[in-house]
C-alpha cells in the first residue's frame, strides 16, 4: 500500500509538470479532468469570467489533484473540488472545503443546466442571497430527460424556488437597514413577506424557453436549478465518463464508496 501511494504521488508530480499551456488571446478554452474512472473535456463560457479565470487558474496551479469526487446522485450530479478531500480519509462527510473564498454569482438565463452542464456548488440562498459560488468547487450535471409535463412541475418549483430567494434578500436587506429587526423575527418576517410579494406582483412568472425544453426532453437535465446557479462551461468529451461515474455505490451522504479521483486536469486551447 505504502509502494502505490508512493508511486502515485511520484505520477502526480510528473504529470503537473506537463499540463501547462501558454493560452492563446481569444480562442476558446478547454480543460481535461483526468480521474481514477477516465477523462471528461470542457469548453468554458467566456460570458462568465469570473468562473472561467478561477477555473482555469486553479487547473493550471494543479489545485485539483489528487481531489474527490465526494457526492454523486443518479441522475443529478457529480461534484468535486473540496481541498480536504485530498486525504482520502474514509467515512468522512466532505464537501466543506472551498478553498477561503468565494466567486460572485454570474447568472446568465442563456446557460441551462442540461446534460454536461459545469456548474457552480454553494451555500443556500438563506445564508448566500448573493449566490456566490464556493471558491474551488465545481459540478457536472448528469441529470436526465424530462416531459412536458415534469417540465411544467420544474417550473412551478423555479418561480418558488425564485420567491424563496427574493424573501431571503429582503430579510438580509432589512436587518442590515433596520438591525433591530433582528430581535423581532415576526415583523421581519412580514416586512419582507411584503416586498417579496409585490416585487412579484410585477415580475412575470419564469418560465423554461422551448428550445430549452427541447434539449431537456431529448439529452436530460437538472431544469429545477435553471435561474439558481452559476454556469460557466459544459462537457463536449467524456459524457459515458459521468454516465459510469452516476452508477457507482455511494453511502448515505452520497459519497462514493470507492474513491473517484481526479489524476490531472489540463487548460488548453485546441
Amino acid at each position: 500500500m505504502k509502494k502505490f501511494f508512493a508511486l502515485f504521488a511520484a505520477w502526480l508530480l510528473i504529470s503537473a509538470c506537463s499540463n501547462q499551456q501558454t493560452l492563446k488571446p481569444g480562442e476558446p478554452v478547454y480543460v481535461t479532468i483526468t480521474s481514477t474512472m477516465g477523462d471528461i473535456t470542457v469548453k468554458l463560457y467566456d460570458d462568465t469570467p469570473l468562473h472561467r479565470d478561477n477555473f482555469i487558474k486553479l487547473c493550471q496551479e494543479n489545485a485539483y489533484d489528487g481531489v474527490l469526487f465526494h457526492r454523486i446522485i443518479k441522475d443529478f450530479v457529480v461534484q468535486g473540488g473540496d481541498p480536504s478531500s485530498k486525504a482520502h480519509e474514509p467515512g468522512v462527510l466532505y464537501g466543506d472545503g472551498d478553498g477561503g473564498y468565494s466567486v460572485p454569482a454570474e447568472i446568465l438565463p442563456n446557460h441551462f443546466n442540461k446534460r454536461g452542464a459545469l456548474i457552480d456548488a454553494k451555500e443556500g440562498d438563506d445564508v448566500n442571497p448573493e449566490r456566490a459560488s464556493a471558491g474551488t468547487h465545481f459540478c457536472f450535471i448528469q441529470g436526465k430527460r424530462w416531459t412536458d409535463a415534469g417540465l411544467d412541475s420544474m417550473e412551478t418549483r423555479i418561480n418558488q424556488t425564485r420567491k424563496n430567494w427574493l424573501l431571503s434578500v429582503f430579510k438580509h436587506r432589512l436587518v442590515k437597514e433596520h438591525p433591530e429587526l433582528k430581535n423581532n423575527t415576526e415583523k421581519l418576517e412580514a416586512d419582507a413577506l411584503k416586498l417579496t410579494e409585490d416585487t412579484l406582483a410585477i415580475l412575470p412568472p419564469l418560465t423554461i424557453p422551448a428550445e430549452h425544453r427541447e434539449v431537456y426532453k431529448n439529452w436530460g437535465g437538472s431544469p429545477h436549478l435553471d435561474g439558481n446557479v452559476s454556469i460557466w462551461g459544459e462537457v463536449v468529451e467524456g459524457f459515458d465518463v459521468i454516465e459510469k461515474m452516476s452508477l457507482v455505490e455511494t453511502d448515505e451522504n452520497d459519497r462514493p464508496l470507492e474513491d473517484v479521483i481526479i489524476l490531472k486536469t489540463k487548460v488548453f486551447n485546441k
